[in-house]
C-alpha cells in the first residue's frame, strides 16, 4: 500500500510539473473562424511538428483564436532555429513563452 501511495504521489507531482512549466512555443498563425490547416500542412511538409488548437488551451495567448502552434521547445535557441527553418519554407511565426492549461490528448 505504501509503495502504491508513493508511486501515486510521484506521478501526480510529475504531471503537475508538466502542466505548470512555461516553455517557448512557436505560433505560426492565429485565426478566429477556423484553424489555418494550410499553414499547418506547409509546416509539416517542411518537417516541423505543429498542431492546430484553441488558444484557450494556453496561458499567455489571447483567448478566442485557433492557433497553429509548435510543441514546447527546449530553449529559446531551439525556437529560433525552428522559426528559421519555417521561414525557409515561406512561413513566418513568433516565439511565445506559454503554459498549457489543458492536458494534451
Amino acid at each position: 500500500m505504501r509503495v502504491v501511495l508513493l508511486l501515486l504521489a510521484v506521478f501526480l507531482s510529475s504531471a503537475a510539473s508538466v502542466q505548470t512549466r512555461t516553455a517557448p512555443h512557436n505560433v505560426y498563425s492565429s485565426t478566429r473562424e477556423r484553424a489555418d490547416l494550410a499553414t499547418m500542412q506547409r509546416l509539416r511538409a517542411c518537417g516541423i511538428r505543429v498542431v492546430a488548437e484553441d488558444s484557450n488551451f494556453y496561458e499567455g495567448l489571447a483567448p478566442g483564436f485557433y492557433v497553429v502552434i509548435s510543441d514546447p521547445l527546449p530553449s529559446p535557441a531551439a525556437a529560433a532555429e525552428q522559426l528559421a527553418k519555417a521561414r525557409g519554407c515561406g512561413v513566418a511565426g513568433q516565439t511565445r513563452m506559454v503554459r498549457r492549461r489543458i492536458a494534451a490528448d
